[in-house]
């Protein structure tokens, strides 16, 4: 049960004496801009949430009570600026969870909190500039999961649990500068998995 008044299009709800069972609300919205939405995260997300494709959401804030990035969560927001900051607190993200996400800018880490990331989470993040750090808990980097990230141009830091790479995991990201070491956790490199990624020199340790 709850009540509450629409203030500056912010609803409040209170939660009253007695309510069980009604789970961990998932995602609060930080009000409007000329029709543009900035988006709070407060718990976990995926595609159930609404947001895929969904091109007036310019703004993304994910919070510290976020544990899973499921699949699809913001599939296709051609729109969302600004970093992408992953909290320490995310353990998953999911498949397509960042798909098309081509408006984010900066460089991206993975914190050492993320032990999984899925099949083509971040493909075609293609305004993602600076490097890419993947966190030391991360065991999988999925298949596609970072295809066509072509605005990369940093170093590329792969985190010393991944133990699979999967099938064109950074086809086709060219701007990748510097030595790159393939850890001794990994035991596959699937197909393809660093074709065309051009721009990579100094040293390779596989």
């Amino acid at each position: 049960t709850f009540k509450g008044d629409i203030t500056n299009n912010v609803v409040e709800l209170n939660l009253q004496a007695g309510a069980n069972n009604i789970g961990t609300p998932t995602v609060a919205y930080d009000g409007t801009n000329n029709g543009e939405i900035s988006v709070q995260v407060m718990g976990d997300v995926d595609g159930s949430s609404g947001f895929s494709f969904d091109n007036s959401v310019k703004g993304l804030v994910i919070g510290t009570s976020c544990t899973s990035i499921g699949s699809d969560a913001f599939h296709s927001c051609f729109s969302l600026t600004g970093s992408l900051i992953i909290p320490d607190s995310v353990t998953s993200i999911g498949d397509y969870a960042f798909f098309g996400c081509s408006s984010f800018t900066g460089s991206l880490t993975i914190p050492d909190s993320v032990t999984t990331i899925g099949d083509t989470s971040f493909q075609y993040c293609t305004g993602l500039t600076g490097s890419l750090t993947i966190g030391n808990s991360v065991t999988t980097i999925g298949s596609f999961a970072f295809r066509g990230c072509t605005g990369l141009t940093g170093s590329l830091t792969i985190g010393n649990s991944v133990t699979a790479i999967g099938n064109r995991a950074f086809n086709g990201c060219g701007g990748f500068d510097g030595s790159l070491t393939i850890p001794n956790s990994v035991t596959t490199i699937g197909s393809f998995a660093f074709e065309n990624c051009s721009g990579l020199t100094g040293s390779l340790t596989i």
